[in-house]
């Protein structure tokens, strides 16, 4: 049925597939969702109050420290986008889908994504165009970082979009679906498929570890000892089938020995991380309490020099910039957000803020091996961290039957 909040549900879920898309139409689109909506407008403010005055802080602090304004103003940016796409989406009101809504369009928007990097490998096979020939066009045309990494002697490569380090939280959730909603399991269940294929494809160690943690989590928090045996034995059976029977036991042989063997690549990669971590913790214990501040970067280690202050080990740079008083504030002071002002008295549940917690420790450590630490992609996790328990409640309340006789 049409309703009037049909059109704000139409801008929430615009403004979801841009910042998915990393399109810098994403803040023009939040704002105008706000703009239509005073109790989103009311929510979102006070959810980022706080954390735009801590920057703020930091900013000055930063600029008293002589660092240069342009790289100040771009690392507060890259913070508040962040913030801005975690309250935007903490900020849905329930009334036109709430949590909800913006699971089902991030979900949507993933799948999506996944679609294309299958489509990217299966037009190399088939036409035989080298796969970087096409990502090289995709980043030209999109403006988009893609990491890439060749295997050997195979059409495969490494497809890995800054958006993809929320998919081990997205999985978490989209496993909790497949357990407790009764609402299109066949459509759910090709969705987490292409999702694993997506995370499978972005070749990254800690992505997957994360991954196969989390959606471990979700099957032992949200099923019964049936439950999870029917799925652990289903997912066996059909895994080694795929693995012993098809062609896919030959891929993910070559995914997972391109990441895990010894490979040029990654020595080259982790030999860098261990240089950067070296070089990091020097210029830490320089000014270990208040940090150097926001855009402070080392000449000798310039890792793009459109962004000089982003370093791989996102999570020593950050302490680095910030020190430990600034690196504790900023965490205490999501805590305070999410813990204050996302949950409600009905949700602080010990397993609830346990889970929370273990989302937040996975993203700051999933800082020190990506620099996704903010951006788009941060604030999705910062989501997740915050909603995940309001969005796996309305999956059981869509299983009770009262749910049930009240859609019939």
């Amino acid at each position: 049925m049409f309703t009037i909040h049909e059109p704000k549900k139409f801008l929430s879920k615009i403004a979801i597939f841009l910042i998915m898309g990393r399109s810098v139409l994403c803040i023009p689109m939040i704002g105008l969702h706000l703009v239509c909506d005073s109790r989103a407008l009311a929510r979102f403010f006070k959810l980022i109050a706080p954390l735009t005055l801590l920057i703020f802080i930091f900013a000055v602090y930063s600029l008293n420290q002589i660092n240069e304004l342009r790289w100040v103003l771009g690392q507060s940016r890259d913070i508040m986008l962040a913030f801005v796409v975690f309250a935007f989406l903490a900020s849905i009101p329930a009334s036109f889908g709430g949590e909800l809504l913006a699971y089902r369009s991030l979900k949507s928007a993933a799948i999506f994504i996944a679609v294309a990097k299958i489509l990217i490998i299966l037009i190399g096979a088939v036409t035989g165009i080298d796969p970087m020939v096409i990502i090289k066009l995709i980043t030209k045309v999109w403006d988009i970082h893609l990491m890439t990494l060749g295997v050997d002697d195979s059409f495969l490569t490494r497809l890995q979009i800054p958006i993809d380090s929320a998919t081990p939280f997205l999985l978490y959730v989209v496993v909790s679906e497949l357990l407790l909603s009764n609402r299109n399991r066949i459509r759910n269940y090709i969705g987490f498929a292409l999702l694993l294929v997506s995370l499978l494809l972005t070749f990254s160690r800690f992505f997957w570890g994360c991954g196969l943690l989390l959606m471990a989590l979700s099957l032992i928090f949200n099923s019964k000892l049936s439950t999870k045996m029917y799925f652990i034995i289903g997912a066996c059976v059909i895994g080694y089938i795929l693995y012993a029977f098809t062609p896919v036991g030959d891929y993910f042989d070559k995914i997972v020995g391109t990441r895990f063997g010894a490979n040029v690549n990654n020595s080259a990669s982790d030999s860098f991380r261990i240089t950067q971590k070296a070089a990091l913790s020097q210029r830490i214990y320089d000014n270990v309490i208040f940090g150097h501040g926001l855009g402070y970067y080392l000449p000798s280690l310039i890792r793009a020099s459109d962004t000089p202050y982003l370093y791989e080990n996102q999570t020593l740079s950050m302490i680095m910039n910030l020190g430990f008083v600034g690196s504790i504030l900023l965490i205490l002071t999501l805590g305070m957000v999410i813990f204050g002002y996302c949950y409600n008295q009905q949700e602080t549940k010990f397993l609830n803020i346990m889970l929370t917690l273990l989302f937040m420790t996975l993203w700051i450590a999933g800082g020190y091996f990506n620099p996704l630490l903010f951006g788009s992609s941060g604030g999705v996790i910062l989501f997740f961290c915050a909603r995940h328990h309001a969005i796996v409640k309305n999956f059981k309340m869509e299983s009770s039957p009262v749910y049930s006789a009240a859609r019939t």
